[in-house]
């Protein structure tokens, strides 16, 4: 199986920004430095690991006390609340020319753009998913760029250092938008 293929892959609908970066700008800024509006992301997607990393635990104190383990889940809806608010921020306002159809997988990503890039350009991106608002910055390194019928070029880019807690938001915007595909294909069905 070629690397390309290693990821599961989506169509998806999402907010895009990008901006054309320098190797020097990649390798010793922070991506979320780069767009203005983009400072809540880094806080929202640690508080999605550390939900992560502590959903085991949670099911560790269920079968030692549930009192316990409803007031810890009640806390962290709360915390979750919070972290939403902060995110609706990050949602672009209607209309927007940011909303994209975009091809994902944790590797890299596939969009339309106005605009042309050179092949191993590096750019870096801005990503909010819809309806989550859940979002993250981070670099990219443009493996083509192929015009299309409509003036538009289609971009394909590889994630360029990439951390195991921005690939596992990825993956699991992944993993919902497949089972909203599922859900909506059984609903079809019935």
């Amino acid at each position: 199986m070629s690397e390309r293929r290693s990821y599961f892959r989506i169509d998806e609908s999402i907010a895009l920004e990008f901006k054309v970066i320098d190797a020097t700008t990649a390798s010793s800024s922070l991506p979320e430095t780069l767009f203005g509006n983009a400072s809540s992301l880094k806080l929202y997607s640690e508080l999605r690991k550390i939900d992560n990393d502590n959903a085991q635990l949670l099911h560790q104190i269920k079968e030692l006390s549930r009192p316990l383990a409803e007031y810890l889940h009640n806390l962290n809806h709360k915390i979750e609340l919070l972290g939403q608010e902060l995110m609706a921020e990050q949602k672009p306002k209607p209309p927007s020319n940011t909303i994209r159809q975009v091809n994902l997988s944790e590797d890299g990503i596939a969009f339309g753009s106005t605009q042309e890039l050179s092949a191993a350009q590096l750019i870096a991106l801005h990503l909010v998913f819809l309806p989550s608002n859940a979002g993250l910055v981070l670099v990219a390194k443009v493996i083509r760029c192929d015009a299309n019928n409509s003036g538009e070029y289609q971009i394909a880019a590889k994630f360029y250092n990439i951390n195991e807690t921005q690939q596992q938001l990825i993956g699991q915007q992944i993993m919902r938008a497949q089972m909203a595909e599922k859900r909506r294909l059984q609903q079809s069905q019935e």
